[in-house]
Order: structure tokens, then sequence, then C-alpha cells
């Protein structure tokens, strides 16, 4: 049998019952450039475009998706079906941002073809259609015309993700091949098998057009091997890169006046020379590999179907037998047991590789996760972060892959969770950083920022200001090192120890910092490099001061260790007198595992544990704080910092969170408002503190060596 073969081509094109010679905008038959990419060198590319929806393009507008689809095929790496994947996931995200300007939308069907040695491959999104006859046998792609729950997919241009319908087929001498829009199910399918029968491919499209439709796109294409006598004559044309032989159109009787007879202007390919013979045993296990990806991806649209007959839903009033909890590890395990089996077993396989059985798998996971009703939020969640972990399971197998589909199925389920976890995502951008650093407090102060990098044991002052498009910026050379606040610096008689702390102190509108051993540090913003100091008094009883604050001119310390905050009182500027204690009497609350606190300007204390909780207090005297509103999942169980935001239109709790890279903020009684994550979690992955502007609305926040930006609003 011959191992590659050439594609004798023709088209059909009938406008209200009339045949139009003129080849259809969107019909386009390429062979590879020179340039093309490995392993697509002997590829022949067929692909059709249709218009769908309420919108009808321009001509050239169809012209030139199928244009960009063969670029697109040819420039893509790995297997024919990723490549295939690729086209579709790059010209559906084109046509979906389009539609999503509020420009006038437009939507498209495509159905594409590619011919690889003896092998053909079909893929379609919308409603286009194909028949495969081979060996005698007609086949319907992707499903039995009558079969109109499956025959309709969403064309190009509806969904953020395509759905993409694949399905292979080998090729013999004699294979014929139609690709159409959906009017080709409207045909009489009796005539329609007898026209592809025809002696050839001039005889099977002249039956076609006999059926008489008033309006059919269709791309027809007979299989022969290189050797083989062409049935028609042929005549010297060109493709993108080879030469090709054209077949003429033979003289036929004049048709009904009016109407034009169909011309074939497809191609018999000239493609290399036969290959030399192939490794059957290596094909065999090229053909498995495909099976288990098509079986892996059954099992993962089965998942939700196998739960249902397994643990059906009790009748009303009855107790389930099987835990919600469990339910839900079964929802997220199954999906990526699945794909590691398909791996596992797929080993060996040469036309798909792991990744693009991974890919297969991500696909079709996502399938099962859009068909999940909208109000199981639960099983919503838990379909799409599955969909997310075989996505990422891809990656590691291949972490520099240009395959579109997993950064564009990882965006959807990453968008479905946040709208159901009520996340609000902001880009967020790196404001500063700084060499070697670890930032874990902050103060702003205008257009002042003040940084403690605690692995130094220094502190930065960062001049910032706001650019024409509202983005803020570091003031170029502007940034300096506070010379008294650091490790081992000496102010008057003292020397530096361990920094705990930096706070603004309003009253005298200076910088302050504190250190371990008692030493109080204090700055003017103009006068950096002229700072003075003081011991606290009763520093000895500090057993591990974590941090202050400042509120009405007196100094807040809380020491958890200790149980306690200490509060100084103010005496003509200094903190001359011993520190009094917060927290009196046999009642005290226990400390011992708060991270942060904050005042309001009533005097309230407000009190941050790791485990999340928050305390409110006044006068040692404890009042209501109740989180309430939360979503589902979104509850705090774990917290590293806060912000409390005491201005006008603020009036906020910030809560962060490092273990799920998000900024809670609250109303201060303790009622959800936002959840704050951004789009490259990688960012916040060492989030430490957060502080707000909120005049502009601007939300800094701390991770790692870098103080990073991004707007509450936007």
């Amino acid at each position: 049998m011959a191992f590659d073969f050439e594609a004798l081509v023709g088209h059909l094109n009938i406008v209200g019952g009339r045949s139009i010679s003129a080849t259809p905008p969107g019909m386009l038959v390429e062979v590879a450039p020179r340039r093309a990419a490995r392993g697509r060198e002997l590829d022949t590319f067929f692909v059709l475009v249709t218009p769908s929806g309420e919108n009808t393009a321009p001509p050239k507008f169809y012209e030139q998706m199928a244009q960009h689809a063969a670029e697109r095929y040819f420039q893509a790496a790995g297997s024919v079906t990723a490549a295939l994947r690729a086209v579709y996931t790059s010209l559906n995200n084109d046509l979906h941002e389009h539609n999503g300007e509020g420009k006038r939308t437009y939507e498209a069907s495509m159905i594409c073809a590619v011919l690889r040695e003896n092998e053909l491959f079909l893929a379609r999104a919308g409603s286009s259609v194909a028949l495969y006859r081979h060996d005698g046998q007609l086949t319907p792609f992707p499903t039995e015309f009558a079969n109109e729950d499956q025959l309709f997919g969403p064309p190009l241009g509806v969904q953020p993700i395509i759905d993409v319908k694949m399905s292979k087929y080998p090729v013999a001498g004699g294979s014929r091949l139609l690709l159409a829009d959906e009017r080709l199910t409207d045909l009489n399918q009796e005539r329609l098998k007898a026209s592809l029968e025809g002696s050839d491919i001039n005889a099977m499209i002249g039956g076609m057009k006999d059926l008489l439709p008033t309006q059919l796109v269709l791309l027809a294409a007979e299989f022969v091997p290189p050797d083989a006598p062409s049935p028609v004559p042929v005549k010297e044309a060109h493709s993108t890169a080879k030469a090709t032989k054209t077949v003429e159109k033979p003289a036929e009787a004049p048709t009904a006046a009016g109407e034009d007879d169909p011309e074939t202007d497809g191609a018999i390919l000239n493609l290399p020379e036969r290959p030399p013979r192939r490794n059957l045993l290596k094909e065999g296990a090229e053909r498995g590999a495909g099976t288990l990806a098509r079986g892996g991806a059954k099992a993962v649209d089965g998942t939700r179907f196998a739960l249902d007959k397994l643990f059906p839903t009790p009748p009303e009033g009855a107790k389930p037998w099987v835990s919600a909890s469990t339910l839900t590890v079964i929802a997220l395990a199954l999906p990526a047991v699945v794909v590691m089996l398909v791996l596992v077993m797929g080993v060996g396989g040469t036309g798909q590789s792991e990744f693009d059985l991974c890919v297969e798998s991500a696909v079709q996971a996502a399938i099962v996760a859009r068909g999940i009703p909208s109000n199981d939020v639960g099983g919503t969640i838990n379909a799409w972060n599955a969909v997310l972990e075989v996505a990422r399971r891809c990656n590691d197998l291949d972490p520099q892959n240009t395959d579109p589909s997993l950064p564009a199925l990882s965006r959807e389920g990453q968008g479905v969770i946040d709208a159901l976890s009520q996340i609000t995502r902001r880009d967020a951008y790196r404001l500063s950083s700084f060499e070697d650093a670890l930032l874990s407090q902050v103060v702003l102060q205008g257009l002042n920022l003040y940084v403690l990098d605690s692995q130094n044991q220094l502190v930065y002052r960062v001049d910032i200001a706001e650019r024409d498009d509202g983005r803020l910026e570091e003031v170029q050379n502007s940034r300096q090192i506070v010379a008294s606040m650091r490790i081992g610096a000496s102010v008057g008689e003292y020397r530096v120890d361990r920094l705990v702390d930096i706070a603004w102190a309003a009253d005298t509108t200076q910088l302050i910092a504190l250190d371990r051993s008692g030493l109080l540090i204090r700055c003017l913003p103009n006068f950096l490099s002229s700072c003075d100091a003081q011991r606290l008094l009763g520093s000895e009883r500090w057993q591990n001061p974590l941090q202050i604050t400042m509120w009405s001119g007196r100094l807040y310390l809380l020491d958890p260790a200790a149980n306690q905050i200490y509060r100084y009182d103010s005496t003509g500027g200094t903190y001359g007198s011993a520190p009094v204690e917060y927290f009196a009497g046999q009642n005290r609350p226990d400390l011992r595992n708060a991270v942060d606190f904050a005042i309001d300007e009533q005097g309230y204390i407000f009190i941050l544990s790791a485990n999340g909780a928050v305390t409110r207090w006044v006068s040692g005297t404890q009042t209501e704080f109740i989180y309430a509103s939360f979503p589902a999942g979104q509850q705090i169980t774990t917290a590293d910092a806060m912000f409390l935001d005491t201005s006008p239109i603020g009036q906020s709790l910030y809560i962060v969170r490092r273990a799920n890279s998000t900024i809670y903020e609250t109303s201060l009684a303790g009622s959800f408002f936002n959840a704050f994550r951004v789009f490259n979690e990688n960012d916040f992955a060492s989030l430490t503190n957060v502080i707000v502007d909120p005049n502009l609305q601007n939300i800094f926040a701390l991770s790692g060596n870098s103080v990073f930006v991004f707007n509450k609003t936007q």
C-alpha cells in the first residue's frame, strides 16, 4: 500500500440555487511553506470557514480567517492534534476579544483537515460537517447527521474556550472527503452517497450539484497515490511554497441559462518522494496512544455520571451515606487519576506525546465542568479545580509548551471559580524591588514610602509619583537608606539593635522605629540624616515585642509572648514614664498567637491572630466582631498581617493571608467586602503586609523583596 497520498480537490458554491464558479471565501487548501515547523513539511492543510450567528461579515473576513488558520497550523509545534487545537484556540481568542470590545459581533464555524502520509485528521467547531468515504464505508463527522444534539456546537467567538471535535482516519487510494457547511445534512443521504461514488471528482461534484440545494458551500477531495494517473487533465499552479497541479474543468454541454458549472480549483499536490519503510510497531503504539487519549477523555467525561450513579441524591429528608467532603475529594481526585493512567499507558506513542494526551484530558475535563448546572456551586468549583490541576500537570510535563489551550483553560477555570467565590482579580505591578531584602513593614505618608527590610535590618525611603495613566512609579534616584534606622547605627549615645517595627507619629509628623532593646528612633521626613533617640522604660519586661502603633500621641506595643499590649504616654514629646499594661486583672485574653494589631479613631483595638480570628477591644473589654457574609470556601483560617483604614471613605479592615495569596477586605464589624488576588499569583507567594491609600484607592502589598501596587477599582 502507498505510504503517502496526494489530493485532488474541487469545490461547490451554490448561492440562491445558482452554482457560482468563484472559490467560496473561507475555503483554502495549502501545502507546507518552506519554513514550516518541524514535522509539518509533508502535511497538506484543508480549511473551510463559514458564517454563523446573526451577522455575516464581509467575504474578506472569512478569507483572512482561513489564511490565518493555515499559517498558524504550519507554524505550530507538536503533534497534529496539538497544532489543530492551537489554531482553533488562537482564532477563537482573537474573535472572542473582538466581540467583547463592543464592536459588531461575528461568529464563525470552521472545519479543518490534515493529510499526513496515509492518515487524515479532522477538526471542527461550530456547525460545519464532513463526510468521509473509505473502503466503501461512509462516515459522517463529527456524528450521525440525525443527531442534532451533538451536531451543532458553539461557533468561534462565542465562548472563551472553544469546544473542538477531532478524529483520525486511515487513507487509501480512492478515499474521498467532503467538508461543508451544515446544509449538507439537509440533502438526500442516499443520493449524496451515490454522488460520492462517482467515477471521478468532477462526477462527484456534479452529482451533488444535481441534488438542487438552494445554498451550500462544499470542498471535495479525493486521495490518490503520487504515481497514479490523473483521471482529468491538470495544469500547473502555485500554493504557498510548492507547485501544485490543478484539475482543469473538462468541456461539458452548456447548462441551464443563468447557471454556472462548478469549477474544481483544487490540486493534486506534489509531495516529496515516498518515505522509507516505517516502523509498524511504533505506529501501532501511536494508534494505541491516540485510543488511550480518547478513552481518557471519555473517562473524564463520565466522572460526573459515575458519581451520580454511585452516590445518588438521597430522598428529601434522608441523610446521605457519603459525606459532602468525601465526594469533594473524589471529584477532585478522579480526573487527575484518569490523566495519570492515560499518561502512564500512553508512553511510547509517537503521534501524541504525554503532553498532548494531557492537554486532551484537560480539554475534556473542561467540557465536563461546563456541563455542570450553574446552581451546583460546589460541584462547579470542584470540577474547575480539577481542570486547573490537570493543566498544572501538563505544564509540569512541558514547561516551555506553546499550546495556547492550557493558559486559556486556566483563565476560564480561574474566572469561573473567582466569580463563584467572589474573588476580585487585579493586575498588580511591581513598584520597587530591593536586592537581597525581605520586606516586612511599611509606612505610607503622602508620596513617601518607607519599608523595613527585616533581613538586612534597615529602613528604606522611596519617593513615588503618579504617571499620566494613573499608575505609580518610583522617582528616579530617590531611594535612600535611613541612616539612623539600621542595625549597628549610632544615634547620639545609643547603638541600634535589631529593629522591631516602624510607624508614623502624626502628632509630631515623624517616622519612628523601635528596636528590641527599647530604643525609639525618631526622624523628621525632611531631615532623615538628623534623628534623635530615647530608651523606653520597662523594656526589660518585654519578652518578644512584635508591632507598634501610634494613637493620640501614645505609643502602643504588642508583645504576644508577654500576653500584653503596653502603652507609653507622651509628655512633652518624649515617653518618660513606665509603660501601662492595657489588659489588667485575671481575665486577660490569650494573645500568644497574635500577629498584628491596630487602633481606630475611636480607640478600639483590633487584634489579629495567626488563625485568622480578629478580636476588638475598648478599655480592656472585648466588643463584638464577627466575620459575616463570607463566600463558601473563603473563610479566613490563617492570617499574617492587617491594615486598618480609618479614613472617612475607607472604614475597612484589610487582612493578609499568604497561604492563598489573598488580601481580604471587611467592614470594621467583620462583614465581607472583597477578596483581592492578582493574576500572577507568584507575585504574592511571599506576601507579608499591606497598606492602602484611600484617596487614590491604591493597595500596596509587600511580597518578598518587592512592593507591588494595584488599584482597588480597576
